[in-house]
């Protein structure tokens, strides 16, 4: 006798046609096009019902082990967190609803204003979205990474400057431009070596927002944290009460 272990069914990004509703459905019917929120929370916990559901430890998440994703061909799905999606929208740009909630999210979370200088680190599809949040509320908006395909397209879409790490130092060339620091730096890399280097592009009273999960690591030297009064924020997914 052997025993095999089922594989990880990954993918927490969807969107797709209802094909069946229970007794209790009241907004939605067959044949609605829609998209979902990953994440399942207890309802009834203290952060579900302080609108912060996405901190609640019981929350189930797709591609979360031991947690099946959505990459398969039907799900069951609760309708609260389930959205029609107008006909205008296609599943492709509905599947991609989510990580632009994350990314509107970390914009959220840095307070930004209008003439406000962000630095994104990272030019992936959270990078990206969240330079689209914090440019739409009116920053100048830097965007950091090493994929020179993804810059081109992010610049003037996402970003009013790109900086390619692999050709030139961004601290150097942020502080050419802004010598006295930048407002807001949101990392969406794990790389918590580099963050003495985002505290140096910060200026005084700045903002860090960490989106990205890091490891267990002491990562903060906190007298430059303190020196510039800075504040360390944290995103951990997102909620629709609180982007």
């Amino acid at each position: 006798q052997f025993v095999v272990r089922a594989p990880m069914v990954l993918g927490h990004e969807a969107a797709g046609t209802v094909v069946e509703v229970g007794s209790d459905v009241k907004y939605l019917k067959v044949g609605d096009r829609v998209c979902m929120e990953p994440g399942i929370p207890d309802p009834t916990s203290k952060a579900s019902r302080l609108g912060m559901y996405n901190l609640d430890p019981a929350v189930r998440f797709w591609a979360t082990p031991p947690i099946h994703g959505i990459l398969r061909p039907t799900v069951i799905h609760p309708e609260a967190f389930t959205f029609k999606l107008p006909d205008s929208v296609s599943f492709a740009e509905g599947a991609m609803v989510e990580p632009l909630a994350v990314g509107m999210h970390a914009a959220s979370k840095a307070k930004i204003k209008p003439g406000d200088v962000a630095v994104v680190i990272g030019d992936g599809v959270i990078g990206q979205f969240t330079a689209m949040a914090l440019r739409s509320r009116g920053a100048e908006v830097w965007l950091a990474g090493h994929h020179e395909m993804r810059l081109k397209l992010a610049l003037g879409l996402s970003a009013d400057r790109v900086v390619n790490t692999r050709e030139k130092d961004l601290l150097e060339v942020l502080l050419a431009a802004h010598p006295g620091g930048v407002d807001v730096v949101v990392e969406t890399v794990c790389r918590p070596e580099d963050t003495p280097q985002y505290v140096r592009m910060l200026h005084r009273w700045g903002q860090l927002v960490i989106a990205a999960y890091h490891p267990d690591t002491n990562w903060v030297d906190l007298a430059p944290v303190q020196d510039k009064e800075i504040t360390i924020h944290s995103t951990g997914g997102w909620t629709r009460e609180r982007m």
